[in-house]
């Protein structure tokens, strides 16, 4: 449950698929945009938020009725069974299952503007690509996405669909994530922060996180799952550990070791964000602090959360096939 609905906000605030970063690239360069993705991000979440008084509200009702379809209470089963089965036993049926249509259509819509827009602006950004018209670049998209929606029209349409939505939200994007903030934290400046401690010191860091993180989510998930706090905890206490060596071993002071090793590249990524929010380009109070949550959030916990989470749904896909399906599809 937590790994779709991890996915489902990926796929709403449109995270790790470029969606914002074409978006924000028509910013000025100086442009604040903390402000903006705190706008975005709870406004967003604040719609899920009310979005899901409908859902449970239909889908107890569905309850209370007793109806056959009131276990659907999840992606295309609630959009296409469940609402529809609540619809046809209200007054008026017809027109609330034309503004449902209206909805999922303007939904889908908003969603095709916003991943064109993405990905024609990776191809605007390649030399051959920056002398093709926009216009043409976004009717080529639009022409072949419509040929490739075709697969989802035949009679197993929908059970591919299904497939397709759920391992595209659970894993693919959770996964993009896990690599998006592995490449700003960990690989970003590596040379410069070798270069100014030691590659010892630096790798440290990596192999304590990456060398017990793996292990110890999928082997409590998969082996041990009474004990999976005790891994969260026994997890941290190695970083703790993998931290202290790499400090000793970097023979810096511990400010030095601070923004040089521990903090190298995602620090020079947290500046480049909050600099623009201080007033005349001076250094306000807050941007040491936001630095420090937003920089250990990528580089630390974030990938611990995601990675935790995906070793729950490749357990729980192994072991009964999602959806009840073919172990094929």
């Amino acid at each position: 449950m937590w790994a779709d609905a991890c996915g489902q906000i990926f796929f709403s605030l449109g995270v790790c698929m470029g969606i914002m970063t074409s978006y924000s690239s028509y910013n000025h360069v100086e442009q604040s945009i903390i402000g903006n993705a705190l706008r975005v991000s709870i406004g967003n979440c604040l719609f899920s938020f009310f979005a899901g008084f409908a859902v449970f509200g239909t889908v107890g009702y569905l309850q209370g009725m007793g109806s056959t379809v009131a276990n659907k209470v999840s992606s295309n089963g609630l959009a296409f069974i469940a609402f529809p089965a609540a619809i046809d036993t209200l007054p008026l049926p017809n027109l609330w299952i034309f503004i449902l249509a209206i909805t999922l259509f303007t939904l889908g819509l908003d969603s095709a503007f916003s991943m064109v827009e993405a990905t024609a602006t990776v191809i605007t950004d390649t030399p051959r690509g920056s002398k093709i018209p926009r216009k043409l670049i976004a009717l080529i998209l639009c022409s072949l996405g419509c040929v490739l929606s075709f697969l989802f029209c035949f009679n197993w349409g929908f059970t591919y669909f299904d497939v397709v939505d759920h391992y595209l939200a659970v894993y693919l994007l959770l996964l993009l994530g896990v690599f998006q903030c592995f490449g700003a934290a960990w690989v970003y400046e590596f040379n410069t922060a070798v270069a100014a401690a030691n590659k010892g010191s630096v790798l440290a860091l990596g192999i304590f996180y990456y060398g017990a993180l793996i292990p110890l989510s999928f082997g409590s998930v998969f082996f041990a799952k009474d004990y999976g706090l005790i891994a969260i905890a026994l997890f941290w206490v190695i970083q703790i550990i993998g931290w202290i060596v790499s400090f000793v071993m970097s023979k810096l002071t511990f400010k030095e070791w601070y923004f040089k090793v521990f903090f190298y590249g995602i620090h020079k990524l947290g500046c480049a964000i909050s600099i623009p929010s201080c007033d005349k380009g001076i250094k306000a109070w807050w941007v040491e602090p936001f630095i420090f949550y937003w920089g250990f959030c990528i580089k630390f916990f974030f990938p611990f959360a995601v990675i935790w989470l995906l070793a729950f749904s490749v357990e729980k896909d192994v072991s009964e096939p999602y959806g009840g399906y073919y172990w094929g599809w």
